[in-house]
């Protein structure tokens, strides 16, 4: 397989000449990188028409990456940036006699025990389960100051996988982002707030907000802070 850096109508691409059939385009965060793919048998003048009449799709789909600060996906490897209660670390690989995810707060380390050849859903696995953890331990004495607040108290809170920070069941149970581990705890605790609230105000109306300014004053900033 060969590689090459070429600049065709001002866009830098990354060529990958392979031994396949059709030629593939790829802009990739977090940087907008051009990647192409062509088949051996292609020529110059073709690769440069096939980014030509991309062109326009190639640069709005840079400034999209660029505006909404699109991270590549994570590969869970040595060197890369994970966080912790709001805090950044340094991820570490370390072989698996070890059974448990070590942090080290002084080096701002994060040790990821896998075993050999292990695929990135594994290790992102394994450290999911680590924050699922973190979070169930962050939760009773967070929970208990918020019931307090609020005046309200949910049924059962449970912790899992799911695509918002939290949400509420009119029978009162309340289900949380394990990914709320990664966040300062002042976060978790808008967020036990806003689920709170819905105990007693069950959408997202004036009234509900009119609960958050009361009971959570700085929501609004937490909230924009959060999304970072």
């Amino acid at each position: 397989m060969g590689k090459e850096i070429i600049s065709i109508e001002g866009i830098t691409i990354t060529l990958y000449r392979k031994n396949i059939k059709n030629m593939y385009l790829r802009v990739l965060p977090p940087n907008g990188e051009v990647k192409v793919s062509a088949p051996l048998f292609v020529s110059d003048g073709e690769i440069i028409e096939f980014i030509r009449l991309r062109k326009d799709w190639i640069l709005e789909k840079q400034k999209l990456i660029s505006q909404n600060k699109i991270k590549a996906p994570l590969k869970y490897v040595n060197g890369e940036t994970h966080y912790l209660w709001g805090k950044e670390y340094t991820l570490q690989l370390i072989k698996n006699n070890v059974k448990n995810v070590l942090v080290d707060e002084e080096k701002s380390i994060i040790y990821l025990p896998v075993p050999k050849r292990s695929t990135i859903e594994k290790r992102k696995n394994i450290l999911d389960e680590f924050y699922r953890e973190e979070l169930k331990k962050a939760i009773p004495p967070v929970l208990d100051k918020c019931t307090r607040i609020v005046g309200r108290t949910p049924t059962s809170v449970t912790v899992r996988k799911m695509k918002n920070w939290g949400n509420c069941k009119k029978d009162g149970r309340i289900t949380l982002n394990l990914n709320l581990a990664k966040k300062d705890e002042e976060f978790l605790e808008y967020v036990m707030i806003h689920e709170l609230c819905h105990l007693i105000e069950f959408n997202h109306g004036k009234n509900f907000k009119k609960l958050m300014d009361k009971f959570c004053p700085n929501w609004k900033k937490i909230k924009k802070i959060g999304k970072q």
